[in-house]
C-alpha cells in the first residue's frame, strides 16, 4: 500500500535545477500487449508522444523555474487524447494503460531515460538520484497493507521494520526537497505509513537525530528549520498526557445547549471520556462494548461517562444518537472552539479514551484500548 506517498505527492513544491524549454524524456516499455501512446502530465499540462516498438521520447517545451519540485507522471493508453479533459474522462471510463495506473517521477534533469515494466508496474529512472531515493521509499511504503490488518504484535514488528527502512534510506542521500517534504509529511501524517500512529513518537530520538544530521549539510533544497517546527508539534501531539490538566472547553448537548466540561465533573471522582465521531467506524463498533461497561459500573459514583463527538456534523450526530440509545451523556465539540484541545490531549486517531481526575482536574490515564479499561478502572 503507498498510501503514504501518493497522499502528499501533488503537494510537493520545490527543488533542483533551472531547466529550459527543451526536455527530453525517453523511455523504453516492456509487456506482451504494447500501448500505442503515452502522455506525461506536469501539473495542468499534458504532453504526447507515440509509442514505436514499445520506446517513446518527448521533448517538453515547458520552463521549469528553479527550485521548483517537479513531479511528473507518464500513463500509457491506446487510446489519442488532445487534452487534459479528454484525458481524465478516459481516465475515469477506465481506458488508461493498464487500468488506473500512472507511472509517478521527478524531473530533476533535462534528459531523462526510463524503463518501464508493464507486467509488474514498474518503473526505473536511470542517472537520477532524486528518482532512485523516490522508488525506494515508495517501495516501503507499499509494505503497508490496509486491506489486511495484522495482530498487534505483527503490527508493532511490521511499523518497526518500516521505520527502520525509511531511517536508512533518507539517510543514505544527501539533504533534499524529497527527504524534507517526506520527514514534514510523516510528522504530520504518521498513520499513512504505519499502523500505530505512536510508532513516529516512539523513534522521536533516531528522527531527530536524521534531521541535525541533514542540517548540517546546510543544503538550499532542505528546509531543517520547517521539518524541526513539525518535529516539535508532533513531539508535544504525541508526548504521554498523564497529568496534564484539561483545558475548561466547552461540549454541546442534542439540544444545542452548551456546557463547560467541568461542569460534568459534579458528583463524581474520575470523568471517562470516550472521543468518538460519526465518521469514525471503529469509534461505532466499540459503541456497545462501552455501553456494557457502563451498566457494570453504574452504581459506583466514582465514575462517569461521557461520549464526546469531534468535528461531526449536529444533525448527523443527533440522528445517530436518536437510533442508538445509550444510558451514557453525549456531547459533540467543534475544533474551532478550542482549537488546541487534541493536542493538549494528544488526541490523534479515533476512538481515544481519556480518564479525567475530577478533583484535580488532571489526566490520569490516556491512549488505550477499550478492552483494556475494566482494568484501568479497577485500579483507581
Amino acid at each position: 500500500m503507498n498510501k503514504l506517498l501518493f497522499v502528499f505527492i501533488f503537494t510537493f513544491l520545490a527543488i533542483c535545477n533551472n531547466y529550459g524549454q527543451n526536455i527530453r524524456l525517453r523511455f523504453k516499455a516492456h509487456a506482451d500487449t504494447l500501448p500505442a501512446y503515452s502522455y506525461v502530465l506536469i501539473n495542468d499540462d499534458i504532453f504526447k508522444a507515440e509509442v514505436k516498438n514499445g520506446t517513446g521520447e518527448f521533448v517538453i517545451n515547458k520552463i521549469l523555474e528553479k527550485g521548483r519540485f517537479n513531479f511528473a507522471q507518464l500513463a500509457l493508453s491506446d487510446s489519442a487524447f488532445t487534452n487534459r479533459e479528454d484525458f481524465s474522462s478516459f481516465f475515469r471510463r477506465h481506458q488508461i494503460f493498464p487500468p488506473n495506473f500512472f507511472y509517478s517521477f521527478i524531473i530533476d534533469s533535462s534528459d531523462l531515460t526510463m524503463d518501464i515494466n508493464i507486467n509488474t508496474h514498474q518503473l526505473k529512472v536511470y542517472g537520477s538520484d532524486l528518482n532512485k531515493q523516490f522508488t525506494e521509499l515508495e517501495t516501503i511504503a507499499k509494505t503497508l497493507d490496509l486491506t489486511h490488518i495484522p495482530a498487534m504484535e505483527e503490527q508493532i514488528k511490521g511499523d518497526n521494520n518500516r521505520m527502520s527502512e525509511f531511517l536508512k534510506i533518507l539517510t543514505k542521500y544527501s539533504a533534499n526537497k524529497l527527504s524534507e517534504e517526506y520527514l514534514t509529511h510523516l510528522l504530520e501524517n504518521p498513520s499513512f505509513s504505519f499502523y500505530n500512529s505512536s510508532t513516529v513518537f516512539q523513534n522521536k530520538d533516531s528522527i531527530y537525530q536524521l534531521i541535525q544530521l541533514l542540517r548540517k549539510e546546510n543544503s538550499p533544497y532542505f528546509d531543517s528549520e520547517r521539518v524541526l517546527k513539525k518535529y516539535q508539534s508532533m513531539v508535544t501531539l504525541y508526548k504521554p498526557k498523564e497529568n496534564v490538566p484539561v483545558s475548561n472547553f466547552t461540549v454541546t448537548n442534542s439540544r444545542g445547549e452548551k456546557k463547560y466540561i467541568r461542569e460534568l465533573y459534579n458528583s463524581t471522582d474520575y470523568l471517562v471520556i470516550d472521543f468518538w465521531g460519526t465518521w469514525c467506524g471503529p469509534c461505532i463498533a466499540q459503541h456497545p462494548e462501552l455501553q456494557r461497561i457502563v451498566n457494570e459500573y453504574k452504581n459506583n459514583g466514582k465514575f462517569k461517562f461521557v461520549g464526546i463527538a469531534v468535528n461531526d456534523k449536529f444533525a448527523t450526530w443527533k440522528q445517530y444518537l436518536e437510533k442508538h440509545i445509550y444510558t451514557y451523556e453525549n456531547y459533540i465539540f467543534e475544533d474551532r472552539d478550542y482549537p488546541n484541545l487534541r493536542k493538549e490531549l494528544g488526541i490523534y486517531s479515533f476512538p481515544r479514551y481519556v480518564i479525567v481526575n475530577t478533583k484535580e482536574n488532571k489526566v490520569v490515564r490516556s491512549n488505550f484500548q477499550i478492552d483494556q479499561l475494566r482494568g484501568i478502572l479497577n485500579m483507581l
